[in-house]
């Protein structure tokens, strides 16, 4: 199935243009809704796909929309339903993701692993402590837990990688704890931290601290206005060690990040994959406690954290736990990341408001995030004056595996492929298009890497455009087959049609039903919105005389109309 152009791509012009609003949708974020202020939020409806999309990555059902339409005060218990779902879980990880960044870490297909496939191998590895993090959260456990309990989580892959024990008759991601001695430290115990995030030459774990800082305190050395004294010879590890201490433009970031670094010790500074290649799997303990005290060779600083005296990594864990920068952080990410604004514009009155229903709640990170999409600076949809709540108002961009799983809920489509390209010294095998970088198109669509690219785009831009228009176009001739091979009660979406309705009374229902589920648009099927995609429909059945092209050349259009990936 090819994709379109030329009439097909002013159709999704015409069709983001125009939208009768029909009592639930029309054009999303065009008014409707309520003004607080300056600000005019979302109608219901539209409210409910943000929080439907945002926290599970797939668009609310009819009847879901129905009964907020009916009764907007519903809202709040179909939230509390998607935070229930697996679909939450796959969101806390992709946003730990762009936390921790460890989705990069990998080792390599040798011994006992020779046989999986790079992107599985990758897939596994990096997913640890984002594991840990989602069994946390998904268990209403503590959010504190994430950097002090004392256990991980390990699929086949990453129990044969470290020789961990797991149940084969369990769950595929189980509990597990490394048997080497490490502290208890939650993420911060996990080799997939130390696999992404290394320690080279006399670096002495100073990159591992920023990155814990940066992630969990929000508070990133590397941004502070620093003037380097130009005169110290960085050539000279002698004169380094002493310019950290004794120079002022130095000491004022290492007094407090060389103490942080010095928890680190007992973990290599840096796993490079020769070291793997000698001991093949599973590898020898990563952690040596008698390691633990090389700070007073190094840095000779010893383990504290912003003043605060701590023995061990377990400790670095439960000082952060308590530290108030700890929720703050967790409650500025929660929004950054749900509402896809940058974590700088997060207002620090509506921060600390998240902050008080987070600690209130017991650190529950479900209640954070239904306080995050029950908010109405998450509902805002446009302001009234130039400047009114710049940088949180607008539309909200699918993320690609938000995108995967809205289209895949939609269609019953995923696109994926078997590649037979080598990369890391194996083979790729199965992959998920959105979900990877190295023969996929997670970059291209606007993710991340977790390595060369750590934030993401939030608008379209040519690349995203065109794999959102691949998608359509394969998505939709997958949907018209799978549909018409099925009883109309089994579709995921040509239920009012057959393989020979050609009845404009059928096609045009047929279609504003779609309106309603693609783009949360109640338009009847007479509007003159409806009337544009049957323009389409007809046109494509004038020239070939196949009702199943029809539909999928309309389709494709509807699909890759950019409302179908904002919300």
């Amino acid at each position: 199935m090819r994709s379109w152009s030329g009439p097909v791509a002013t159709l999704c012009l015409l069709i983001a243009a125009c939208g009768d609003d029909g009592g639930g949708g029309g054009a999303a974020g065009t008014g409707g809704g309520e003004q607080v202020g300056e600000v005019v939020l979302l109608p219901p409806a539209e409210r409910l796909v943000r929080a439907s999309v945002a926290l599970r990555g797939v668009r609310p059902p009819l009847d879901e929309l129905e009964r907020v339409k009916a009764d907007p005060d519903e809202l709040a218990d179909l939230v509390d339903s998607y935070l229930a779902s697996d679909g939450f879980g796959e969101t806390v990880r992709d946003m730990h993701d762009e936390t921790l960044l460890t989705r990069y870490a990998t080792l390599p297909p040798i011994g006992d692993l020779a046989d999986t496939p790079t992107a599985r191998l990758q897939a596994s590895i990096g997913e640890e402590p984002l594991r840990l993090v989602e069994h946390v959260v998904m268990g209403d456990r503590p959010y504190t837990e994430i950097v002090t309990a004392d256990y991980t989580m390990a699929d086949p892959v990453v129990a044969a990688a470290y020789g961990l024990s797991r149940d084969a008759d369990g769950p595929e991601w189980q509990v597990a704890r490394y048997q080497d001695g490490r502290p208890a430290a939650g993420v911060l115990s996990t080799n997939a931290f130390y696999l992404r995030h290394r320690s080279a030459g006399a670096n002495w774990h100073r990159g591992r601290a920023n990155a814990v800082s940066k992630a969990l305190l929000c508070s990133d050395f590397l941004s502070r206005d620093v003037v380097v004294d130009g005169a110290i010879d960085l050539s000279d590890p002698d004169a380094v060690a002493s310019a950290v201490v004794e120079n002022p433009a130095c000491a004022s970031c290492h007094q407090t990040l060389d103490p942080l670094a010095s928890f680190f010790w007992g973990f290599e500074p840096n796993l490079l994959m020769m070291k793997v290649q000698q001991s093949g799997y599973p590898l020898p303990g990563l952690f040596d406690a008698a390691q633990t005290g090389r700070w007073r060779r190094t840095s000779r600083r010893p383990p504290a954290f912003f003043g605060l005296t701590g023995a061990g990594l377990g400790d670095l864990g439960q000082l952060i736990a308590d530290d108030p920068r700890f929720s703050l952080c967790a409650a500025k990410r929660f929004y950054a990341y749900l509402a896809q604004v940058d974590l700088d514009a997060v207002p620090l009155e509506l921060a600390a408001r998240l902050q008080e229903t987070f600690v209130t709640s017991g650190y529950s990170a479900k209640a954070l995030a239904r306080a995050v999409v029950l908010s109405d600076e998450f509902a805002a949809s446009h302001a009234t004056s130039e400047g009114a709540a710049e940088g949180l108002v607008g539309m909200k961009k699918a993320r690609p595996s938000e995108l995967a799983r809205l289209v895949e809920d939609l269609t019953g489509f995923r696109w994926r492929t078997d590649s037979d390209l080598r990369f890391r010294g194996g083979r790729v095998g199965p992959v998920d298009l959105l979900g990877d970088d190295a023969v996929g198109f997670r970059v291209l669509a606007g993710g991340i890497d977790s390595y060369f690219v750590v934030e993401p785009s939030h608008t379209f831009n040519a690349t995203s455009v065109l794999v959102l228009r691949a998608l359509a176009a394969a998505a939709a001739g997958y949907a018209v087959e799978a549909d018409f091979d099925r009883g109309a009660a089994e579709r995921a979406l040509l239920t009012r049609v057959e393989p020979d309705t050609r009845d404009e009374a059928a096609v045009r229902a047929q279609l504003a039903d779609l309106y309603a589920r693609f783009y949360a648009d109640f338009s009847p099927p007479e509007s003159e919105a409806v009337g544009e995609a049957y323009a389409v429909f007809r046109d494509t059945l004038d020239r070939t005389g196949d009702v199943a092209h029809a539909w999928k050349t309309t389709l494709t259009a509807m699909l890759q109309d950019l409302r179908i990936a904002t919300y």
